[in-house]
């Protein structure tokens, strides 16, 4: 079985598996919230150099604000997609456009200085897919671009779906599904089909209850305008 562990730091959630005798991450929050992370990693019983490996969903400031700081902690290695590398390595987040009226309002409220964060070195930076067996875990990162042009999921053996920002849920919009805020939503789309073709069943995300697989499918046929195979 599968261990999962779930950190909510308000806005954004981090999530853990179980990997050998350590753990694999994903994603690391606002920089503000790294006390609150490492209060709910030792309520965990978890010491943070058990963190081998930290994957960035995506480069933005709230998936990586506090990544320099927990790397620093944990000596964890780093993952993250070529396309998101250098806004990692430069402390800039990556860009995105507004797919909503509400989230172009958000977008325009968000001060300029939330835009930056710590710079951070990345240990592996991958093309596609990334086997994480060397870590201990049945599991491997996909490219499931759309969110960000170098956003990527993490897809277990028993089906679990780790996708970050490729589907939003609360607070950004009422019921989980396609994000609010995309740099292509088209290529959202393409991965959504790609994640389910992975065999994807219980579906996890990094604002908002879980997404349910069959909902992900029924809006995926709605949108697109000739039938897909999501059997």
């Amino acid at each position: 079985m599968e261990e999962y562990i779930e950190l909510n730091l308000g806005f954004t959630k981090v999530q853990l598996l179980k990997a050998g005798d350590g753990y694999i991450q994903m994603d690391a929050g606002y920089k503000s919230n790294v006390k609150k992370y490492l209060r709910l990693l030792k309520k965990q019983n978890i010491d943070p150099k058990a963190i081998k490996l930290i994957i960035v969903n995506h480069a933005h400031f709230d998936h990586v604000g506090g990544l320099k700081a927990l790397k620093d902690i944990s000596n964890a290695q780093v993952l993250v997609h070529e396309n998101d590398a250098n806004f990692l390595r430069k402390g800039i987040s990556a860009e995105v456009k507004p797919t909503s009226f509400i989230s172009k309002i958000l977008i325009n409220l968000l001060p300029n200085s939330l835009k930056f964060f710590d710079p951070v070195e990345p240990d592996i930076v991958i093309k596609d897919e990334y086997s994480l067996q060397e870590f201990g875990i049945n599991a491997k990162v996909i490219h499931t671009p759309g969110h960000t042009s170098g956003t990527i999921s993490i897809i277990t053996e028993k089906g679990n779906a780790f996708i970050g920002c490729c589907a939003h849920g609360f607070p950004l919009r009422i019921n989980s599904g396609l994000p609010t805020i995309a740099q292509d939503i088209e290529q959202v789309l393409s991965s959504w089909e790609r994640i389910i073709k992975e065999g994807a069943k219980k579906i996890y995300i990094s604002h908002g209850k879980p997404v349910n697989i069959n909902k992900m499918k029924k809006i995926l046929k709605k949108k697109r305008s000739s039938p897909i195979d999501l059997s």
